[in-house]
């Protein structure tokens, strides 16, 4: 190998050198630029973590309050809107507070929100999906004309306002008669739920409906103004008490005890064995403080303490509806032999409609107190 060939490999193999030196420092200088990033990355989550640690309890207690919250906003709303519900809601308006609604119009349920759509403001899960549901909103709206006395419209409004299940007033109209003074409008109303896989839909179980009247269009609860105001139809209209006594082979249960406005039906007894049955209503206590226990056979109300009854809240006044019908054919042996006993510093006052008028199905046995029946 001559000397220029010597001199031009020792060039090469001086700028391979310099060159590779070159690219190392590069990837070096890059990678630990990486490295540093990494570091300082590492270093901010570190810092992050350890202040959510020091602040562990009290994002555990804020979950629990949040929870409990957002539960509670759930819970003000029923898990399913159906024509069954919605008639029997009314059916409490009406009850509750003594209006009457003459006409009703009932419309089908759409959907109108979509939950589990919400996106993530958390930095770490920016633009992500907060949860996963298929809770979906529901509403349905119905359309009511009513008759009632100026305190009774302010008592429907107080009634929608506080127990009304997320039910708001669409529209509202009302006219005044001074020679009647009464109130007569109408209501647009929309009822709202929210439904899904974790909220099962309510069982509606009838039972505060009389079965059986003679015509469906003529109301034996509300007179209307040109009606008889006799005290036995207050009672029809505003009970505290009820005792239902259906024909035999009815779809609902044959005799039947509970409260005005327990919508869901959970201090309702009832039976169906066939005969007579004893019956017996007791109201204890004075000054505002008032129980009650009630009995069909051996089904009691309370279950539990029955003696001591149950908390009861009425008026001046306790005021029980017995609601019975004429007997469906020679076989209907439903009966009752009724007991009422008033231990309490009130009177109770009671009235039997629809019974049979030749072989009546409501049988006074014995009354105790100041009980008085209105015919």
């Amino acid at each position: 190998m001559s000397d220029r060939d010597k001199r031009l490999l020792l060039i090469l193999l001086m700028v391979a050198i310099l060159g590779g030196a070159f690219w190392g420092a590069k990837k070096i200088s890059d990678e630990n630029a990486t490295y540093e990033a990494q570091v300082t990355e590492l270093k901010n989550k570190h810092s992050d973590l350890v202040n959510k640690n020091a602040n562990k309890n009290k994002y555990v207690t804020d979950t629990e309050v949040n929870t409990a919250a957002f539960n509670k906003v759930f819970a003000d709303f029923n898990t399913s809107i159906s024509q069954e519900q919605t008639l029997m809601f009314l059916s409490t308006v009406e009850k509750n507070t003594g209006v009457w609604l003459k006409q009703q119009s009932l419309d089908r349920v759409t959907e109108i929100y979509k939950f589990g759509s919400a996106r993530s403001s958390n930095p770490s899960k920016a633009g992500s999906i907060v949860y996963q549901t298929d809770n979906v909103g529901i509403t349905t709206t119905t359309n009511v004309s009513y008759e009632c006395s100026y305190a009774q419209l302010k008592t429907l409004l107080t009634y929608l306002r506080e127990n009304g299940k997320k039910v708001t007033i669409n529209s509202m109209s009302y006219s005044y008669s001074a020679s009647t003074d009464m109130v007569n409008g109408s209501m647009s109303l929309s009822l709202y739920a929210i439904k899904g896989s974790d909220r099962p839909e309510l069982d509606v179980d009838i039972k505060d409906v009389f079965i059986g009247t003679e015509n469906i269009f003529n109301s034996s609860t509300f007179l209307g103004s040109a009606g008889e105001k006799s005290y036995k139809d207050m009672i029809v209209a505003n009970y505290d008490l009820y005792t239902i006594v259906n024909r035999e082979g009815a779809d609902t249960d044959a005799i039947i005890c509970g409260q005005s406005g327990d919508v869901n039906n959970q201090t309702v007894i009832s039976d169906s064995t066939p005969g007579i049955q004893n019956v017996t209503i007791k109201v204890t206590g004075s000054a505002g403080a008032y129980n009650v226990s009630y009995s069909i056979g051996n089904k009691m109300y309370p279950a539990e303490n029955f003696e001591a009854g149950a908390p009861f809240i009425c008026g001046d006044s306790i005021e029980l509806l017995i609601m019975s019908s004429e007997r469906g054919g020679m076989t209907d042996s439903t009966q009752i032999s009724l007991n009422i006993i008033n231990e309490t510093d009130i009177v109770l006052n009671a009235a039997v409609i629809n019974d049979d008028a030749n072989s009546p199905k409501v049988i006074i046995n014995d009354t105790k107190g100041a009980v008085v029946f209105y015919q």
